[in-house]
């Protein structure tokens, strides 16, 4: 359902959620009662009619987007007609509490839709906790988007089953909902391009993100299996489940020692890329394929991989680039940095 603005849960609600149980079925009840999970939020205005033939297209997880004014640059100096967006914040304690995808689309001139990967029920991690000073979130949304400077049409929306789990109490970060994929379409001269955010799950296994791919693939397929296709985003192929990248550091980066190419060519790990190829997708011309995509905090001893890709169908892409994700004093603006591409119907 597209609105122009998601429905809101009231905090008294959201913290009956959280301090209630905490198991998969009532996980499941939840979400089928937090409207906001099937709607996309439509707003913003494009600043052109429509666009050449060729796109330039970006991809970013900008990690809440908290660093609006520094993201808004690095976007603003690629001129893309279209920007593919994951981890964006609404009304969320440790961002200011603000719509920044709103202000964000405004700056660029762009038209934006918006869909809730999650409903936070806590305030974000241990170091956003300590640093938002007891502030509750407005409103607790999380999610992906796309701005376009052109008219975007037909939005839709893909779920994903709750593969992560983040429900549940061993996780710290109570979640409702899991990830997802937002698309729509944008006319490349005259033809119609659907163009997909997508974010897949960090807490499951390869063969999980697998499944998360094909069916994204199925829905894409039922929404329009003729249109040329650019599917961009945060597909976390870190090439092995969470337990093992995490319960044992020193295993994980052994592992990595024997393979030292691993994270930065995930292919032979993730089988997703093997899917994406047998229905007909290509990701060796969109992407800078010598760049990781992610940035490593201070004191991760881990190898910084590539996660973050372009996947197209019926496209042909050229100069790919990865761009820096930092402000103008040198500090990240986000965890991952920035994809762009130019693609064009065959």
């Amino acid at each position: 359902m597209l609105v122009p603005q998601l429905t809101h849960v009231p905090v008294s609600a959201r913290n009956a959620m959280r301090d209630g149980p905490r198991d998969s079925a009532t996980h499941l009840r939840h979400a089928a009662a937090v409207p906001a999970l099937g709607e996309i939020e439509i707003g913003g205005q494009p600043s052109r009619e429509s666009a050449r033939e060729s796109l330039t297209v970006m991809a970013w997880n900008v990690e809440r987007l908290r660093h609006l004014d520094a993201i808004a640059g690095t976007i603003a100096g690629q001129t893309p007609d279209v920007v593919l967006l994951s981890e964006v914040d609404k009304g969320m304690a440790r961002s200011g509490n603000g719509h920044l995808l709103g202000r964000l689309a405004d700056r660029l001139g762009h038209a934006f839709a918006y869909g809730v990967e999650f409903l936070e029920l806590g305030t974000g991690n241990d170091t956003e906790q300590a640093a938002n000073g007891g502030a509750e979130n407005a409103e607790g949304f999380h999610g992906n988007a796309i701005t376009s400077a052109v008219p975007l049409m037909r939005p839709f929306l893909v779920r994903f089953d709750a593969a992560g789990a983040w429900f549940l109490p061993e996780h710290g970060q109570p979640r409702i909902g899991g990830r997802m994929a937002l698309g729509g379409q944008v006319m490349a001269g005259d033809r119609r391009v659907t163009v997909v955010s997508v974010h897949l799950e960090n807490r499951t296994t390869p063969a999980g993100r697998a499944d998360q791919t094909r069916h994204l693939l199925d829905a894409i397929d039922k929404y329009d299996a003729e249109a040329p296709v650019l599917i961009g985003g945060d597909f976390n192929t870190l090439t092995a489940t969470y337990p093992e990248r995490n319960d044992d550091p020193a295993a994980w980066l052994g592992r990595i020692a024997a393979e030292p190419d691993r994270l930065m060519r995930p292919d032979r790990h993730e089988p997703l890329f093997a899917i994406m190829a047998e229905r007909g997708y290509d990701w060796r011309d969109a992407n800078a394929l010598d760049k990781p995509t992610q940035r490593r905090a201070s004191g991760d001893l881990t190898p910084a991989g590539h996660i973050d890709w372009f996947f197209t169908r019926g496209l042909i892409a050229s100069a790919p680039a990865t761009l820096p994700a930092v402000k103008p004093d040198g500090s990240p603006s986000s965890d991952h940095e920035a994809l762009v591409v130019t693609v064009r119907a065959r």
